[in-house]
């Protein structure tokens, strides 16, 4: 029965990614101008660190190229959380009831949210992202195949959890709120944050962005693991942690929907 309802949602997913893109796709030239815009923080991270390196030794134990691969780790995951949950349009859909039809669907609730509240105009910040990682690692060398895999496979889960921590977020703000205008401050205190290494914010800055906002599992210990700077029985701890934080973070947010009420009451 889990399979069968993972498929199903799965494939309503898939279905409704291909609608929402040809939506976003019918005025192509604003599209691809989002998608520029998007790409601005790469260029961003890229131009904050080349400066960095260029008037300092920069930060202690980090390359120039090993920095580039972190913030491009960073932007990609940021990215994709955007294109998957954008806190903003779902508050505007449970205020204005929209989301009350999500409920009579025979589909996970928490599924519907990610297929139909992001931003696919953050594929550029995604794009842009690969880009210039794929440049710092060319640039780097001597990363191994088996720890890249690995850091992916880290990256995913890393990323995942960010993702479920802004639906829980999102969904309680609403439940106690019935607004989230900070969320997106939140996503880009997460943004900037996750471009340097953890150490820089102290012991408590480190646990903060690992588990209280889980940015650094998506960015920060796949980028260590790349430059075997992290063991691999650390690795799959953190590989543990970000499993068990996406489970309680689903529930959670399961949990909160049932004091969902539409915007009219």
């Amino acid at each position: 029965m889990m399979l069968q309802s993972i498929r199903k949602n799965l494939k309503m997913f898939a279905v409704s990614q291909r609608y929402t893109w040809l939506s976003f796709l019918i005025y192509r030239g604003q599209a691809l101008s989002w998608a520029v815009v998007w790409m601005f923080s790469t260029a961003a991270s890229f131009v904050s660190i080349s400066v960095i390196y260029g008037v300092s030794p920069g930060i202690a134990g980090w390359s120039y190229y090993q920095m580039l691969a972190l913030a491009a780790l960073s932007n990609m995951a940021i990215g994709i959380v955007s294109y998957l949950i954008r806190p903003w349009d779902l508050i505007m859909l449970m205020r204005n009831g929209v989301f009350d039809q999500f409920l009579t669907k025979p589909y996970d609730p928490i599924a519907l949210i990610l297929s139909r509240s992001g931003t696919r105009a953050s594929i550029g910040g995604v794009i842009s992202s690969l880009a210039m990682l794929a440049y710092a690692l060319a640039n780097q060398g001597g990363i191994s195949m088996p720890a890249f895999m690995t850091a992916v496979l880290l990256f995913a889960l890393g990323t995942a959890a960010l993702t479920m921590f802004i639906v829980t977020i999102s969904i309680l703000s609403y439940v106690l709120f019935k607004s989230g205008n900070y969320i997106q401050w939140l996503i880009n205190i997460a943004g900037t944050t996750s471009n340097y290494p953890l150490q820089i914010y102290s012991i408590a800055g480190t646990v903060l962005l690992t588990v209280g906002l889980p940015v650094g599992l998506a960015a920060f210990y796949p980028a260590e693991l790349m430059f075997a700077k992290i063991s691999y029985p650390f690795t799959l701890g953190m590989a543990a942690l970000s499993i068990a934080l996406i489970m309680t973070f689903y529930r959670a947010s399961t949990y909160l929907l049932r004091f969902y009420t539409g915007g009219g009451g």
